[in-house]
């Protein structure tokens, strides 16, 4: 997958923004990794209709900007470790959304859970993983 760039935002697949179940940061920077933390930790200091930042979180001062962006798939190990985050990331084979996977299932014991869609070199936080896979199987 190819790496995101500072003007690339890139919508994603309408079958998955139908489910409503993606919140997609829409920066045009590198960081949608922190971007997607923030909104995962502070899902009410955001504009949901836009996906932009409402304001600066002090998680997001502390934590994310010592984070080296932009993040790959396998730097999330040891992100989890710096973040105190158990996060799962899942992506898509196709262009339409429809063949989704798991890149990552984390076996730490953290208190808090994240889940994450990574594609085209960007992250969006999965606000509701039961939508965005209700029409696959066990």
């Amino acid at each position: 997958m190819a790496q995101g760039s500072e003007s690339d935002y890139r919508l994603l697949p309408s079958f998955i923004t139908s489910t409503r179940s993606v919140l997609n940061p829409r920066n045009r920077d590198l960081k949608s990794f922190g971007h997607a933390i923030i909104f995962a930790h502070h899902p009410t200091d955001w504009s949901f209709h836009r996906g932009q930042p409402a304001k600066e979180s002090r998680f997001h001062q502390h934590s994310l900007n010592s984070i080296k962006y932009p993040v790959l798939p396998n730097d999330i190990l040891t992100l989890e470790e710096r973040l105190r985050l158990r996060i799962n990331l899942f992506s898509f084979e196709d262009a339409l959304g429809y063949k989704r996977f798991a890149m990552y299932i984390s076996k730490k014991s953290f208190n808090m859970e994240i889940n994450l869609l990574f594609w085209d070199g960007r992250y969006a936080w999965i606000k509701h993983f039961s939508r965005l896979f209700c029409d696959t199987t066990k």
